[in-house]
This record gives C-alpha cells, sequence and structure tokens, in this order.
C-alpha cells in the first residue's frame, strides 16, 4: 500500500512539474561599430525615405546604424517540463549599449550663398519625426540609434553631398560621406 501511495505522489508531482512552463528571457544588447549617411527625399505622397529621385524642396539626411554587434543573452529558469511546450513563451529585451550623441554637417560643394563648400550646415537642419514632422533642435544635443533631419532651405547648386563628422557613445568620433547627388 505503501508503494502504491509513493508512486502516486510521484506521479502527481511529476504532472506539476511538467505543467509549469520555464520562464525564459532573452536580452539583446546591440552596439553601434560605425554610422553611414544617406541624402533622400519625400517622394510626390509625401512618403520618405524616398532615394530614387530627389525632389530639391523637400531633402533630407539620415544618420544612421552601418554596422552593429549583437550580443544575446538567454536566461532560462529550471523545468522538467521544459521540453512540454514550446519557446513561444520567451520575453525579449533589446537594448542599446551605445548612441549616435553628437553630429556636425558639412558641405562638400557649395549648396547656397551663405554656405559655401566647407561650411557647416548644421544651422539649416531641423528634426524629423516618424510621422514627417519637423521641429528645431539643437543637432548636438541629439542622442539616438538613427537621426533623421530635412534641410529648411533649398539648395541653390544641382551637386549635393557631405560629410558627417559625430561621435558614437562608447567607440568615439566618426567621419562618414553621403553619396554624391546631382539634382535634375
Amino acid at each position: 500500500m505503501k508503494k502504491k501511495y509513493k508512486i502516486s505522489i510521484l506521479i502527481i508531482c511529476g504532472f506539476l512539474l511538467i505543467g509549469c512552463p520555464p520562464d525564459d528571457e532573452i536580452t539583446t544588447y546591440e552596439t553601434i561599430k560605425s554610422v553611414r549617411a544617406r541624402l533622400f527625399s519625400f517622394d510626390k505622397n509625401g512618403i520618405y525615405p524616398y532615394f530614387e529621385e530627389f525632389n530639391p524642396e523637400q531633402l533630407g539626411i539620415v544618420v544612421s546604424p552601418d554596422s552593429i554587434t549583437t550580443r544575446t543573452e538567454l536566461a532560462t529558469s529550471f523545468s522538467f517540463g521544459n521540453y512540454a511546450y514550446a519557446k513561444g513563451n520567451t520575453d525579449e529585451s533589446i537594448y542599446s549599449n551605445n548612441a549616435i550623441d553628437s553630429l556636425n554637417v558639412f558641405t562638400i560643394y557649395d549648396f547656397d550663398e551663405n554656405h559655401p563648400a566647407g561650411s557647416n550646415i548644421n544651422d539649416i537642419l531641423l528634426y524629423l519625426d516618424g510621422m514627417g514632422q519637423t521641429s528645431e533642435l539643437n543637432i548636438n544635443d541629439l542622442i539616438s540609434f538613427s537621426h533623421s533631419l530635412k534641410f529648411s532651405t533649398i539648395p541653390e547648386n544641382d551637386s549635393l553631398k557631405f560629410k558627417v563628422t559625430g561621435r558614437i557613445t562608447v567607440e568615439g568620433i566618426f567621419n562618414t560621406e553621403t553619396e554624391l547627388v546631382v539634382l535634375q
């Protein structure tokens, strides 16, 4: 009788343990190693970034990660029921270890009368949010993974190319250039 009692308790405990899914937590850490800068425009529907044709009245520049390292950590609590459940009940957190925390944009060709080749053009750049709305900003107070900026003035020349310098926290100073765009 004692043997049947012990077996029954073991079976009940086994079902209880199998019935408890494990708590898995995935944490991903992303670190920006280098950035790239691209000129863009709004398309005829007002959607950006548009890289096919460039409207001189709707130009912007985006500075975003070009190279990212990723480190993923998995934390699993122990349960006999690990194999009884699909791994669909995980919690995932993504953290950025650094940011692009300062920018300076310089013309390589003359932009307009006030900004000849080699000029810093931070004064004619506006913050551009994900909905296409712009606002004034201090470009050197930005701290983000990626930056979208819109020109507040129209270029007077047809050749556009820019040098972008700045700092990635932890990684240090970066220098990059946009590709040459010739407006038609």
